[in-house]
């Protein structure tokens, strides 16, 4: 254990990079609380050397954009360059994965099962408009498909912008700042390709502002792309009082639609991909059903499946019947399936973004979130409990991110009851 701490640590860019955001986070989480009170002027000294004004209202989403994409560009030139992102004798390439994906689908094949792979053949278990972002993307190769997805994770900090209200400033550079963003996404190609799930909620909420039934058309059809993803759309339209069947049924038909187009034409192939083998998987998790993993206690049956599909299908409910804000109920719901899974990956915390437009308790809980699932994946299952067998550390961080959870899922609901109480009231962080 002492050996692979030392040598985990001894990569000093990736530790040093995961140290400098939690904190810089922590700075901006603290920036508005009145423990922040000796570091706003430290912080108004920085931003005027920076751009002649002791505030942010200078700042908008494109140069965050720009370091952004500069960052996740960097990551894939290296992937693709240093042969990353190629044939692995031993771990899958994401990135290779969906470019033969989209392959298949040009070529007529099945682009969710035995999809040609390095001499092999592999599943995909993402569903049609993720296989069609593939599609295009791999009309540029690699390159095109790191194109592809770099653009769907980059839109989160307009959307973000567009949704953000009037601290939109603020939120936006929260999330431009959270280990949740850029670190994960380019931690594994899988993070980037898990960042449809935050957009799709985000832009289900903008369009929710103007089109009701059409934001949920558009977030029911993206949902095809990860399914978990379709519970907090449904629930959201319970919040649209005029039209919350019209914009349910269209959210539930257009995701219904598309997967049985996705069945019709491909089979069942499709389904055991995107969602059988995905409902079942027992990988690993970073909640607490991670420590039953450990330890080959939590069987892949039908009945585990059935409590889930039923606590999830109660939380969808609730939240569509009790929550009046849209923000709220796509909040709540998410962090209900971040809770529920079986299932919890580390590319998943990325789902969570949206949770930060709710207020500032929500923020604080989600920068806890961050920092004990880094840590949980990074330190306590890849290097000490994968490499030395020490499971343990893991184990109490999995119980330490589930109280986190738990205790923000609760807290949104609070947030929630008391605007009810006082539609006026604004939330803040002691």
């Amino acid at each position: 254990m002492a050996d692979a701490t030392i040598a985990l640590l001894s990569n000093w860019d990736t530790w040093g990079v995961f140290g400098v955001l939690t904190l810089v986070n922590l700075v901006v989480l603290l920036y508005r609380t009145q423990y922040g009170a000796r570091i706003r002027p430290l912080v108004g000294r920085f931003l005027r050397r920076v751009s002649g004004r002791p505030d942010l209202g200078w700042l908008d989403w494109r140069p965050l954009l720009v370091v952004a994409a500069v960052w996740f560009g960097g990551f894939s030139a290296y992937g693709i360059l240093s042969g990353q992102y190629g044939c692995q004798p031993v771990v899958l390439s994401d990135a290779l994965g969906v470019l033969d994906s989209g392959r298949a689908f040009w070529a007529g094949g099945n682009p969710f099962a035995a999809v040609p792979y390095c001499g092999g053949t592999l599943g995909v278990p993402y569903g049609l408009a993720a296989v069609l972002l593939d599609a295009l993307g791999s009309l540029g190769g690699l390159t095109g498909i790191c194109i592809v997805w770099g653009a769907v994770v980059l839109s989160i900090l307009p959307l973000t912008w567009v949704t953000g209200g009037g601290d939109r400033r603020y939120i936006t550079v929260y999330v431009a700042t959270t280990i949740l963003f850029v670190p994960l996404v380019t931690s594994e190609f899988g993070g980037a390709t898990n960042a449809i799930v935050p957009m799709t909620l985000l832009l289900a909420l903008y369009l929710a502002e103007r089109r009701e039934v059409v934001a949920a058309a558009v977030g029911g059809f993206l949902s095809t792309a990860r399914f978990p993803s379709l519970f907090p759309v449904l629930a959201m339209n319970g919040s649209v009082r005029r039209r919350r069947l019209w914009g349910f049924v269209a959210a539930a038909g257009t995701f219904g639609g598309a997967t049985a187009l996705s069945y019709a034409v491909w089979g069942s192939g499709f389904l055991n991909s995107v969602f059988v083998g995905q409902i079942a998987r027992r990988s690993y998790s970073l909640n607490v059903y991670g420590i039953f993993l450990f330890h080959n206690a939590l069987p892949s049956t039908l009945g585990v499946e059935a409590v889930q599909a039923a606590l999830m299908l109660a939380v969808v409910v609730a939240v569509f019947v009790g929550v009046r804000s849209p923000v709220r109920a796509v909040a709540i719901t998410i962090v209900g399936v971040a809770l529920i899974t079986p299932f919890l990956s580390y590319n998943f915390l990325v789902w969570l973004l949206p949770v930060a437009l709710v207020g500032a308790r929500a923020r604080w809980w989600l920068w806890g979130v961050a920092t004990v699932g880094a840590l949980d994946f990074n330190l306590g299952l890849i290097t000490w409990a994968s490499g030395q067998g020490v499971v343990w550390p893991a184990e109490a961080m999995d119980v330490v991110l589930t109280a986190l959870l738990l205790g923000l899922f609760v807290d949104l609901w609070r947030g929630e009851l008391a605007a009810r109480r006082d539609p006026n009231a604004t939330v803040t962080t002691a």
